[in-house]
C-alpha cells in the first residue's frame, strides 16, 4: 500500500515507452560477468524508453511495483532481493528467472516485469543469462 491504496504495476505493453533498470552492483567482478551486464544494458537501451542502472535493487523494485517503473532485471538473486521481489510480484508484476521459469528463491537471477512487457524484455534477455 502506498497512501493507503494498493500498490500496482504498470499496465504498459510497449516496451519502447517502458522504463526499465538493473543494479548489478558489487566489487571485484570477474570481467566476463561485467561484460554480460554491459551488453545486457546495451540490448535494452536498443529497445526500452530508458535504462536506469543503480542501487539499491529494493528500490527499483518497489519502483514497479507503483507503476513507476516498468521492470527490473538482475543475473544475481541474492537474499537481500527477496522481501522487494515478493512486494514485487504481490502488486501484480511477471517475476520469472531468466530462462521465464517461475521465480525461485534458489532462482540465478531474475526479472519483473509489467504483465505486459515481460515477454519482450525476457526475449532481450534470455540468450544473455
Amino acid at each position: 500500500f502506498l497512501n493507503g491504496e494498493p500498490l500496482h504495476v504498470s499496465e504498459k505493453t510497449d516496451l519502447s515507452v517502458a522504463l526499465t533498470g538493473t543494479g548489478q552492483a558489487q566489487p571485484d567482478r570477474d570481467p566476463t560477468h561485467a561484460q554480460r551486464v554491459g551488453t545486457a544494458i546495451t540490448a535494452m537501451m536498443r529497445h526500452a524508453l530508458y535504462v536506469r542502472a543503480s542501487v539499491p535493487v529494493g528500490h527499483q523494485l518497489t519502483q514497479v511495483a507503483a507503476g513507476r517503473m516498468d521492470l527490473h532485471w538482475q543475473f544475481d538473486n541474492l537474499r537481500s532481493h527477496i522481501a522487494p521481489v515478493l512486494i514485487v510480484r504481490e502488486a501484480g508484476a511477471t517475476v520469472t528467472d531468466l530462462d521465464g521459469s517461475p521465480w525461485q528463491i534458489s532462482s540465478a537471477g531474475y526479472l519483473a516485469a509489467a504483465p505486459g512487457l515481460h515477454a519482450a524484455a525476457l526475449d532481450i534477455l534470455r540468450p544473455l543469462r
